[in-house]
């Protein structure tokens, strides 16, 4: 768990997102090693609750994988019955791990951020996203993607620690832009729990909205 936090605060020094990049490509080979360590339970949160959202047909399900990394979350949803699972991540080092697996249809190395991807609106039923919310990972901003590429009456997935939300690069909090993009009428909250033990010892908070 130190060499994590050693890690984390390292990264966190970093000056650019690609710099950031750069440290998870030199980090991809160590990865689930530090994680497994520190009993990272998010992905598995994840995948129970879109098993919750969805008891049939998990089969025709199309899910994208945001901060994919080397497909925890995907691992665990293939677990649960999801086939139709893309991973999108910028580091090519933990793409490249995730592709060892062969769970995800589709690998995008991309930064998901406010700019429109090359992917067609309305293109998944779910997107997921387990931690990475702190400072450079994911800005707020990201939410307005999330909203184009998830088709009406699919699911936006968001599982992390409740510390995370209010790290983000522009000072502006995640769980703020969500009720905004919720009174805008663009989705509607159906959960949103604490669960216990996320990360050792460290509670997890969980949020699931559906697309109006």
């Amino acid at each position: 768990m130190e060499s994590l936090k050693k890690f984390y605060k390292e990264c966190q020094e970093t000056k650019t997102r690609e710099e950031m990049t750069h440290y998870y490509d030199s980090w991809s080979m160590l990865y689930e090693k530090e994680l497994n360590l520190a009993d990272y339970r998010g992905p598995f949160m994840v995948a129970n609750a879109l098993a919750a959202l969805y008891p049939e047909d998990r089969e025709n399900v199309h899910v994208l994988d945001v901060a994919a990394g080397t497909g925890f979350v995907g691992e665990q949803l293939a677990k649960q019955g999801f086939v139709q699972i893309d991973a999108l991540d910028p580091s090519e080092g933990m793409l490249a791990q995730a592709k060892e697996k062969g769970i995800y249809q589709t690998l995008i190395c991309e930064y998901l951020d406010g700019n429109q991807l090359d992917i067609a609106a309305g293109s998944y039923d779910v997107i997921t996203i387990s931690g990475a919310c702190n400072n450079g990972h994911l800005t707020c901003e990201c939410l307005l993607e999330v909203v184009r590429l998830v088709k009406q009456g699919g699911f936006f997935v968001l599982c992390t620690r409740p510390c995370l939300l209010n790290r983000n690069e522009s000072k502006q909090h995640f769980e703020t832009w969500m009720d905004d993009i919720e009174k805008e009428g663009k989705w509607k909250m159906v959960r949103k729990d604490i669960l216990p033990k996320y990360l050792k010892d460290e509670d997890g908070i969980i949020f699931v909205y559906q697309m109006m």
